[in-house]
């Protein structure tokens, strides 16, 4: 949801510690893992949601371009139990899968940095993205376009096909984010192990939860109602408030009831990366369209078999691409039978909501109630079918008096954050609530 206030006091810190980041100080660190090889600050840093990262560059023939990766303070919760997951994901993935980490030249937890922050540093990978290559390969690409379209495509696809397989053949026995053995001499995670001996030791995210329950049912769905219940913004300027409590009801009761398979509820569980159901910049690939590296793995986590979906921008020619796959390489097609279905329903768009919890309004009322509760006629006006369709089943949802309450107390906490949001921003007039007839209030 959109917490305005809280949003904008987060950005400043983000800057300020930005800001306040000594830039030789970082080299004379990097510098001090590459043998005392001077370095020197390569481009501008850059900052997401968790990181910022410092470029770097050392005067060696040719040039190493090294990447150090500071934890924002602003967001530190969970700080060093990241960085240790994203160490134990970089060093699993490297030893047992064929798919190119950047290689860590060193990291520290925040208790030891020598700069008072966690940090990991691993190399530059130089490419290009998924989004610099105009996925799918259009001849309007921005930055690059191929001749041989249906060999980029079949290329790209072979590449991220066997990505996938080799997840699938690699299983683990319980849900969570994997883990680091701890060194008996100082009582710290090891990076220097050996990677047999990770394993799942934490929860797949920042959740109180036990590994071994149901992932969907007790962990992601039970956020979806504090979610709703306890966030200061539940956006009602954008969306009506019977809509956004008729669409969590519903969206829950549709994946117990319907979509949820128990079976694949239980082990064998399987590693996923963690940031490709959307994304398009974690893929690397040189100017051949070779993969050359997989960036981000601190969100990577072991899920259930039926969580592990194609990604939202590839389908049914991602599907063709495993099959095709599977057969060359003599493997049995376990993967893509179990994609098959993708092709004909988007069970990826409820995962994405599942995990994604501010996506569970759009996908329940621009996919799922179209799946489940009837179409838009062909020709009819949307306001139209809202008054005589959606209309009448949130009034009768409204009937109880414990959803009548709840959405009162929501609203009203609602104005006061828009009223608390002009007075912080100084604005000239406070957001409005937006009814469900499209009127605000």
């Amino acid at each position: 949801m959109d917490q305005a206030i809280l949003k904008t006091e987060v950005e400043r810190e983000i800057e300020r510690f930005v800001e306040s980041i000594n830039t030789n100080a970082i080299c004379r660190l990097a510098s001090s893992y590459h043998g005392g090889v001077p370095c020197q600050k390569s481009r501008v840093p850059k900052h997401g949601c968790f990181n910022v990262c410092i470029f770097v560059v050392f005067n060696t023939s040719p040039p190493d371009r090294w990447v150090v990766r500071i934890a924002l303070p602003a967001l530190a919760a969970w700080i060093d139990e990241r960085i240790e997951t994203q160490l134990a994901n970089m060093k699993y993935v490297s030893a047992k899968i064929t798919i190119p980490v950047p290689r860590v030249h060193g990291y520290s937890f925040t208790d030891d940095s020598p700069i008072d922050s966690a940090f990991i540093i691993i190399d530059y990978i130089h490419g290009y993205t998924l989004d610099e290559f105009s996925l799918p390969f259009k001849t309007d690409s921005r930055t690059r376009c191929f001749i041989n379209l249906a060999w980029a495509r079949h290329k790209y696809r072979k590449q991220v096909a066997d990505f996938y397989i080799q997840f699938r053949q690699d299983e683990f026995p319980k849900i969570g984010a994997l883990g680091l053995p701890i060194n008996l001499m100082n009582g710290q995670p090891s990076f220097d192990c050996d990677p047999s001996r990770i394993h799942v030791v934490h929860c797949p995210m920042p959740m109180v939860m036990a590994a071994q329950e149901s992932f969907v049912e007790d962990a992601i769905l039970s956020l979806a109602r504090n979610d709703f219940d306890k966030s200061l913004n539940i956006g009602l300027n954008a969306r009506g408030g019977r809509d956004t409590l008729y669409a969590q009801h519903h969206f829950r009761r549709f994946v117990l009831d319907n979509w949820l398979d128990s079976d694949k509820d239980k082990a064998p569980f399987f590693l996923v990366h963690g940031g490709l159901s959307m994304l398009l910049d974690k893929l690397v690939f040189d100017a051949k369209l070779n993969l050359v590296g997989v960036l981000d793995w601190a969100w990577s986590c072991v899920i259930p078999a039926q969580m592990m979906v194609p990604p939202a921008w590839e389908m049914s020619s991602l599907v063709a691409a495993i099959t095709e796959r599977e057969y060359v390489l003599g493997l049995p097609p376990r993967l893509s039978q179990e994609w098959v279905k993708m092709e004909t329903w988007c069970h990826s768009a409820i995962v994405m909501a599942v995990t994604r919890l501010d996506l569970i309004h759009e996908t329940y009322w621009f996919f799922l109630f179209n799946e489940t509760e009837g179409k838009i006629p062909w020709g009819v006006d949307f306001r139209c079918f809202y008054k005589w369709a959606i209309i009448p089943r949130l009034v009768a949802f409204m009937e109880l008096p414990e959803r009548r309450a709840l959405l009162a107390r929501r609203v009203e906490e609602q104005r006061q954050f828009f009223k608390d949001e002009k007075e912080h921003f100084q604005m000239e007039s406070a957001r409005r609530i937006l009814e469900e007839s499209g009127e605000a209030t």
